[in-house]
């Protein structure tokens, strides 16, 4: 927590149910003008965050996730300070560090995504309806405005959303960042996105009255998250819609001129009646590819991410984004058809 005035710093470090090894190596950990508060009977983030803000003084409230690491810069809270003057909701860039584990490399485009839906609808609307909670700032006025962190799956989001539909001004600063941490094995990974994908469709079915509103007025908002987030859509999209008779009609022709040249036209069209649809998807599939390596490229260069390479986008955006598409597609299924509202060991 921060005071923009003279930039003194409050930290506290909210630790909810650890382990007794944790608890021992608390007490080392101890230094001036940090705070530990522990809990030892698990109250979910939500409560342990909410209880956690009224122990501060500062005007700005930073917060950032256990698995994050911010740099040795001796500006770091004065960047954001000055960034916070005209704003009520900062995004901070985020970027993985790549190890050799698959899902490390994946993680990297999936943040990418992330940071570039934030920097569009902070450079060109000045308001988002999401945010990464793994690092986020908000002024306190307006965090006591939507009353802090709803007991949701998605408290994040959820906080967000609220600032987002009460007109928060909202910006994304790509000189601040810190470095995630993302789960290298498939279980623990798999159990994260589960989460994820119950949290936004929960987030979704109470919000979407609101933002669907939103959306019809200025869906310049939305657009271009939903491309970024999920491109593996566009293939599915463009390729349902693309009526295949072109495809049809374009092999005729082909089959056509090669008629005339080398009398082969039978074979060709019998061909195509029977791969024309296979091959609409592969052409769509490539395209959308080239399209997007391009955007991501450009987005990467602008924003710091140094660390492309076209064949890890090639797995992430072919097979990666799949996955997680239909993750998310269970995860919506589970909500609003089996009524789900939470997971094992979930604690909101």
């Amino acid at each position: 927590m921060l005071c923009p005035q003279n930039v003194s710093k409050e930290v506290y470090v909210t630790v909810d149910m650890p382990t007794e090894d944790f608890e021992r190596k608390i007490k080392h950990l101890q230094r001036e003008n940090v705070h530990f508060i522990v809990n030892h009977e698990r109250t979910g983030k939500a409560n342990a965050l909410n209880k956690t803000v009224p122990q501060s003084s500062g005007n700005v409230l930073l917060f950032l996730d256990a698995d994050v690491g911010i740099p040795s810069d001796p500006d770091y809270l004065q960047k954001i300070v000055m960034k916070m003057q005209h704003n009520d909701v900062l995004d901070i860039k985020k970027q993985v560090i790549k190890n050799e584990s698959f899902l490390s490399k994946m993680a990297y485009y999936e943040y990418l995504t992330f940071n570039i839906s934030a920097w569009i609808a902070a450079r060109y609307m000045h308001k988002c309806p999401a945010v990464n909670g793994a690092a986020f700032a908000i002024r306190r006025e307006t965090f006591e405005k939507v009353g802090g962190f709803r007991k949701v799956v998605a408290e994040d989001i959820d906080i967000a959303t609220n600032a987002f539909l009460q007109d928060s001004r909202f910006a994304y600063c790509q000189d601040i960042e810190v470095q995630n941490v993302v789960h290298g094995e498939w279980k623990k990974w798999f159990t994260q996105r589960r989460r994820w994908a119950i949290g936004q469709a929960l987030w979704l079915k109470d919000w979407y009255k609101q933002l669907v509103s939103r959306f019809i007025k200025k869906p310049q908002v939305f657009l271009p998250s939903l491309f970024f987030l999920y491109p593996s859509v566009v293939v599915f999209f463009l390729s349902a819609m693309i009526p295949s008779l072109w495809m049809y009609n374009g092999l005729m022709f082909v089959s056509l001129l090669l008629s005339v040249k080398f009398n082969i036209a039978l074979p060709i069209f019998l061909i195509s009646l029977a791969t024309a649809d296979m091959l609409k998807i592969l052409v769509i599939s490539m395209s959308g590819f080239t399209i997007t390596a391009a955007v991501f490229y450009g987005f990467s260069r602008k924003l710091g991410f140094h660390d492309m390479k076209f064949h890890e986008l090639f797995m992430y955006y072919f097979f990666y984004s799949s996955i997680w598409m239909m993750i998310v597609i269970m995860g919506h299924i589970q909500v609003l058809v089996l009524h789900k509202n939470a997971g094992p060991d979930w604690k909101t």
